[in-house]
Formats: structure tokens, C-alpha cells, sequence
């Protein structure tokens, strides 16, 4: 209480003058619930509603490193300047300077400024921390960003959600394959950005001993990549990859990064040797010019996949990747979440419904388009495998929309997966799942397939975790019987945060975890949850006689040089 007799008039009249802007206003009060203090500074965010109607908090733009621009472009993020003044959270920040592929109708976008983070909570001061959950986007490494997952699905439940940028393309992965670009540049954001939460997070409610990774396609296998990597070693204690492991043929290190970096210098006008004065000069060119190199590398409609991709840097105090993914161990134990969708390769095979030049350019040229498309071009016995293939999947020689999605799922995604598993279901908790869900909106009509009903496509699982989507919007207002199973998903997947089990009161069903050395026991999330085995088991068992994993090698040979 303010008692204007004891003071002096002019006094007087400057606290009734506080006294009544504060009872006009009304700020202080609600922007104090709305402000955290960061340890670089405080921020103030924004009032938001769920899908459900439950209010939380969003917080936008939040840096967690240092702007990766000049002297830091193609260097480890470096941890964020403080701020002296409350910093305005309220509004979306820019996702990364990217080629924008599978974004239709866009093509150079975003800014090199970047490395910003948003934070959603229910609640800042709870009377028990929420556990975490930390998104990585996918897109390819190539595009993709933060801004495009809002939580009005996750917020219902009582987590803290996280989504992250990092950087994309070569600003993101481009490798000179020494110490003057190693790589990985990406992935060591994400895990700046994990740095950041552990830091941070208790301040908006969350519970830094509970950080459960999540991604879907490139941000699944960054998930992955987080439990091989040592950098990422105790910043997470559960994980979520969604349709992509770190052995997936577009996910894996491929020799010939140095001829890569270089063909961008030469692209844009810069040295192509050495690579310290490569990248010097790569450094003061428009960030714009540099990502728009990414178009020049592709031979055949979406072929080589992914020319900027993790790579193996070798040992050393900062290396994400000192060795091959396939030559790293976990190096923690933690439950492990993992799955695909009924018809992955849509991503791809969509495309043809509309295109139908590209089944005829892979009946006519399959012996140089298949090892190019699936990413076995430049093994010795390539001939060899593209004819076991052709007699596996086109026996008769007709190559379909619907055959050709099969191959590139079970070369891209199915086998792999099946892979990964077995590799790490000794290690810790693993639970396999297959999304067969066929709901209103399906990403197979982004990808060029129309209205037609191809199947259940790469990327059709985030329609039930997040209710937005840069690639191919929704009304908003979903069907009863696909919000049944955002229900169903955002509940299995906010109980495997919380406890690392999704369904630790068996319901609706008993998910088991994976224990068979034979057929790996999985859900699918259909109309119902249905346990079954063997994901696409047959098709699966094919990949593994095919002389593929042996030839790979973690570095490139001299005559790749």
C-alpha cells in the first residue's frame, strides 16, 4: 500500500500516477505469467489454447546459439550472447536458409540467422516438473523447419514440447572431409539445442531429467544418430525416430564429401583447393547462392538423394560422427520408440501418377537409374543387385505405381528399420510400430499423387501429432474417426515420454516390447491397435541377402579422391 501523506507532492503524484497505469493496464500482472528468465536473459511469451481448449504457453524464437554467419559459417554452434532487456517471444522467428524440395510451390527461402527454438508448456510452476519432449523436423536435411508444428494435439496432454531449427543443406552438411569443414554441422546444432534444455527447461516447467527426442524422416534418423553420437551422450533418456533410422540408404555416410564441397566452390566462383581457402571463401558468399548449388546435383528426378547428408569426421573433441554409424555402439542405454508407415515409398512413387515418364525411364534405363535412385550406384556387383531386384518386385516387367512404392519402402525405410532394431533390442527397451491408418489428409497428394487413395504415406503420422503442416495444410477441423487416432497416438506417445512404455497400463493393448530373434513383434495403428509380427517380413528378408552393407566404407577411397 502506497501512503501519500508521508511523501512529497511531486512523489505523490508520480506513485498515483504507477498506481493507475498498473490498475488501467493490468500488464504487469499478466505479463509476469507469461515471462521466464532464461540464463541469457528473460523472455516473454504468449497465451495459447489446445486443440482440447486447454490453455498453455508458447514461447517463440528463443536463441540457443549464436548466429551462424561469417566467421561461424561451417563451424560448431557457439553458445548464445546474453540479452540485457525482456525479449519478445510472441511471434514466430525464421526457419533456415534452405532449397525448399519438397515444399511445393517454393523454392529459396528462409535465413542463415536461424538457430532459434520454441518452447510450449501447460504450466510454469507445477507442483511436479513435466516430462520433455524435444522435436526434430524432418525434410531431408534439405528443408523443412520449427514453425511448422504447432502443439495443439501434444498440449492436451502434460509434457513440455520443444521444436528446434538447424541448420539445412550445405550450410547444414556440406564436408571438405578434414578439419577445415568437417560436417555435421546440423546435428551439432540439435544438440546445442538439447545443451540449451538442459540448461533452461526447468524454468518453463519441464523436467531436464525427462527429455524424450522425437523426429520424423531426417529427424528420426537424428534421433538415432543422438544414440550413437558421444556428443549427445546425457542430454536425452528416451527416443522416438518416425519413419527413418541412421541406416537408411539416403541416411548413411557416403564416401566423396570432398568433391562435393568442392563442386559448390566452383559453382559459386570460389577455390576449390585447398579446402581451408575452400571454405574461407564459401564463408563471404550469399547464403541464397550457396543453397541454390543443391539443384545441380541432381541427375534423375529426385536422384542422387540427399547429396548433403552426416559424414563421418573421425575422432575428436568435437565430432558428432568419429566412425561410420554402422561401426558405433549406443552409448546409452535408453527405450527406444520406433516405426514406419504401411507405404513409405509414396514420397517417391506419387510422383509417377502424374509423371508417367519416370516408370518408362526405369523399364528402359533401370540399370543405371535403380542403383542411382536407391543408393547402391557405385558398388562392384551394382548389375547384380538391380537384377535381383527387378525379379523380386517386377516379375512380369510391369513397373507400377503401387510396386514401385513397395521397393522404395522397403529399400528406403522397412528394411532398415528391421535393422536397427535387431541391432539394439538387446540394449534397451525397443517398441516397433506400423502406422496403417488411412485418414483425410494424406501427403502422397503433396508428392503429386492427387485425391486418389495410394495408401498410407512417408510423413502421414505427423497429421496426428501436430496440427499444422507446411506441406500440405489442413482445415483445422479434423473428422471424428481421425481424431480418434490423434487421441490414440499423442496418448501412446506422451506415456512412452512419461514413463518409457507406451501403454504402462495395457490400454488399449499390451504394446510388447521386441524380444524375437525371428518375426519382431509390433503394433499397428489402424482403425484399432492390433499386436502382430513382421513388418512386411518377406519383402525384409530380401534386403538382408543382397550384398549391400559389406561394401560400405566409412572413409572414401583413394580413387574416390
Amino acid at each position: 500500500m502506497i501512503r501519500l501523506q508521508s511523501v512529497p507532492p511531486a512523489a505523490a503524484v508520480a506513485a498515483v500516477f504507477l498506481l493507475l497505469l498498473m490498475t488501467a493496464t493490468g500488464v504487469d500482472a499478466e505479463a509476469d505469467r507469461r515471462m521466464v528468465r532464461t540464463r541469457q536473459g528473460a523472455v516473454r511469451g504468449t497465451a495459447k489454447q489446445s486443440y482440447h481448449g486447454r490453455h498453455f504457453l508458447a514461447f517463440y524464437n528463443i536463441p540457443f546459439a549464436q548466429p551462424p554467419v561469417g566467421p561461424l559459417r561451417f563451424r560448431s554452434p557457439q553458445p548464445p550472447d546474453a540479452w540485457p532487456h525482456i525479449r519478445d517471444a510472441t511471434t514466430l522467428g525464421p526457419v533456415c536458409t534452405q532449397y525448399a524440395t519438397f515444399v511445393p510451390g517454393r523454392s529459396l527461402m528462409g535465413a542463415e540467422d536461424c538457430l532459434y527454438l520454441n518452447v510450449f508448456t501447460p504450466e510454469l510452476r507445477p507442483e511436479e516438473p513435466f516430462p520433455v519432449m524435444f522435436w526434430i523436423h524432418g525434410g531431408g536435411w534439405i528443408d523443412g523447419g520449427s514453425n511448422s508444428y504447432e502443439p495443439d494435439f501434444l498440449l492436451n496432454h502434460d509434457i513440455v514440447l520443444v521444436t528446434i531449427n538447424y541448420r539445412l543443406g550445405p550450410l547444414g552438411f556440406l564436408s571438405t572431409e578434414d578439419a577445415a569443414a568437417p560436417g555435421n554441422f546440423g546435428l551439432k546444432d540439435q544438440t546445442a539445442a538439447l545443451r540449451w534444455v538442459r540448461e533452461n527447461i526447468a524454468a518453463f516447467g519441464g523436467d531436464p531429467a525427462s527429455v524424450t527426442i522425437f523426429g520424423e524422416s531426417a529427424g528420426g534418423a537424428s534421433v538415432h544418430y543422438h544414440m550413437l553420437s558421444p556428443l549427445s551422450r546425457g542430454l536425452f533418456h528416451r527416443a522416438i525416430s518416425q519413419s527413418g533410422v541412421s541406416l537408411n540408404a539416403w541416411a548413411v555416410p557416403r564416401p566423396g564429401g570432398l568433391q562435393k564441397a568442392q563442386k559448390v566452390a566452383a559453382l559459386v566462383g570460389c577455390p576449390t583447393e585447398p579446402s581451408a581457402a575452400l571454405v574461407d571463401c564459401l564463408r563471404s558468399v550469399d547464403d541464397y547462392k550457396i543453397v541454390n548449388t543443391t539443384t545441380q546435383f541432381t541427375e534423375w528426378f529426385f536422384s542422387p538423394l540427399l547429396p548433403f547428408r552426416p559424414a563421418v569426421e573421425g575422432e575428436g573433441e568435437e565430432s558428432f560422427l568419429p566412425r561410420h554409424t554402422l561401426e558405433l555402439k549406443p552409448h546409452t542405454a535408453v527405450p527406444w520408440l520406433t516405426g514406419v508407415t504401411s507405404d513409405e515409398g509414396l514420397i517417391f512413387a506419387a510422383a509417377c501418377v502424374d509423371n508417367k515418364q519416370l516408370l518408362e525411364d526405369l523399364k528402359h534405363d533401370g540399370e543405371r537409374l535403380f542403383p542411382l535412385s536407391l543408393s547402391y550406384d557405385g558398388i562392384p556387383n551394382a548389375d547384380f543387385v538391380t537384377k535381383k531386384i527387378k525379379d523380386f518386385y517386377f516379375p512380369d516387367g510391369d513397373i507400377s505405381v503401387k510396386k514401385l512404392s513397395d521397393l522404395y519402402s522397403d529399400a528406403f525405410f522397412t528394411w532398415s528399420a528391421d535393422e536397427a532394431i535387431r541391432k539394439y533390442k538387446d540394449t534397451a527397451p525397443v517398441y516397433y510400430y506400423l502406422l496403417s491408418y488411412k485418414g483425410k489428409y494424406r501427403m502422397s497428394k503433396a508428392f503429386g499423387g492427387g485425391d486418389l487413395d495410394l495408401g498410407v504415406c512417408h510423413a502421414d503420422d505427423i497429421f496426428y501429432l501436430f496440427s499444422n503442416n507446411s506441406y500440405l495444410p489442413t482445415s483445422g477441423n479434423m473428422p471424428k474417426n481421425d481424431y480418434e487416432v490423434v487421441k490414440t497416438m499423442t496418448k501412446l506417445w506422451t506415456d512412452f515420454a512419461k514413463t518409457g512404455n507406451p501403454t504402462p497400463d495395457n490400454k488399449p493393448v499390451h504394446w510388447p516390447r521386441v524380444i524375437s530373434d525371428e518375426e519382431l513383434e509390433y503394433v499397428d495403428i489402424g482403425q484399432q491397435l492390433q499386436v502382430k509380427r513382421g513388418v512386411f517380413q518377406d519383402r525384409v528378408n530380401f534386403w538382408t541377402t543382397l550384398p549391400l552393407r559389406e561394401t560400405k566404407r566409412s572413409r572414401p577411397a583413394k580413387e574416390d579422391l
